[in-house]
């Protein structure tokens, strides 16, 4: 589990939902630089911290379905391309 920091709003204020797209970001950074889970599987530990931290799942999954669709996702970790001996056509 991923630790996803406390609503510091409560539910019904308007700047709740800016504090948990804030504590969600923060969170998902951490775990795509130290799980090499799936994404589903980063985006349940996601929605299980939360939950464990005070957040309600609905307007947890909610937040993480709008981040999806702006493409404010960080990009999963992919690792280099083995470049040696590889030549660019352009010198030939």
């Amino acid at each position: 589990m991923t630790y996803v920091a406390s609503p510091s709003y409560d539910r019904n204020d308007a700047s709740r939902a800016s504090n948990l797209r804030q504590c969600l970001e923060t969170a998902r950074r951490h775990l795509d630089e130290t799980s090499h889970n799936s994404e589903t599987e980063k985006i349940e530990t996601l929605v299980a911290s939360a939950i464990e931290a005070g957040w309600e799942e609905d307007e947890v999954r909610e937040a993480l379905s709008a981040s999806d669709e702006q493409g404010n996702k960080v990009p999963e970790h992919r690792p280099p391309v083995p470049t040696i001996g590889v030549v660019p056509s352009s010198s030939f």
